[in-house]
């Protein structure tokens, strides 16, 4: 049984993680002005690659199981897993707004419990009631009308079922790997294949490459490097569930950077949206609370 102090921990990580990839939508949609989406994703994981390839090589040598091959498998399938969804995503931010990619990248909150109990993994029922709650306020926030769903909503949601599986792998794996480790191998796996990918398929120039440093840098070393890093270490002892609803309140912050950098202005409807989203997560944690108390 985990105690109040490690999932308070657990979940300032995953709020941290939230932060991050919620204002990332931002930067990947600002990114998209001046390279294609399979070029943007390519430099995004090279950077995050060599970081991390530094740190394998020459920083972290004391860390524990940090030489463990054993589970490279998996890493390697969630690289290909987060190649697909980067794509999907970064692709479906040209054809949607930053508001609605965030409401609808946040439904695998939907299916992170659907997809466990095929891995008979169960969801607590303060959860599902958090799970429902947040729904509402995604619904309210992204303002979406059902006759007007985009291309780009279409590729958000394909790419909200590999975060699902993403989850639920890495929550499988948390305790028994090196971040490291599987970092590394993650994201030299989808540099690779989004890569080739480039080749085939886009071309860029130096020109647009340096208009769009300061994006890559943030969704590199932020959004890559950090957000997947705390993912990992929080899923150590936040459940999936838990874990794909708190991480799911990055919706907040797209909205919020959207408004903040893009001059994209929130209604009060939208406001209210957002505070149920909060509300849910709340719910989620009222049986953590009471055993504090």
């Amino acid at each position: 049984m985990l105690d109040f102090k490690e999932i308070l921990k657990a979940d300032l990580l995953l709020i941290t993680t939230a932060v991050i990839w919620g204002f990332a939508f931002v930067f990947q949609t600002l990114g998209l002005e001046f390279i294609g989406p399979i070029t943007f994703v390519f430099f995004r994981f090279l950077i995050a690659s060599i970081i991390f390839l530094v740190l394998f090589k020459f920083g972290m040598k004391n860390e524990s199981k940090l030489h463990d091959s054993s589970l490279d498998y998996y890493s390697i399938i969630l690289g290909i897993i987060m190649v697909i969804g980067m794509l999907f995503q970064q692709i479906g931010l040209q054809y949607t707004t930053v508001a609605r990619a965030g409401f609808v990248t946040s439904l695998y909150i939907i299916f992170v419990p659907l997809l466990g109990l095929f891995l008979s993994i169960k969801t607590d029922l303060l959860t599902l009631i958090g799970i429902v709650v947040a729904l509402m306020g995604f619904y309210l926030l992204a303002n979406i009308n059902p006759e007007e769903f985009l291309l780009g909503d279409l590729l958000m949601l394909a790419s909200s079922v590999l975060w699902a599986s993403h989850v639920l792998i890495i929550s499988r794996i948390a305790r028994f790997v090196s971040i490291v480790r599987v970092m590394t191998i993650q994201f030299v796996t989808v540099a690779v294949i989004s890569g080739v990918l480039m080749l085939l398929y886009e071309s860029w120039s130096i020109n647009d490459l340096a208009r769009a440093t300061y994006s890559l840098l943030f969704v590199a070393i932020l959004s890559s490097c950090l957000g997947f890093s705390f993912q990992v270490l929080a899923q150590r002892k936040a459940p999936p569930s838990h874990s794909a609803l708190i991480l799911s309140t990055e919706a907040i912050f797209a909205a919020l950077g959207g408004w903040l950098i893009l001059n994209q202005n929130l209604s009060g409807l939208e406001i209210f949206g957002c505070l149920l989203i909060l509300l849910g997560g709340i719910i989620s944690q009222a049986k953590i609370f009471k055993k504090a108390l």
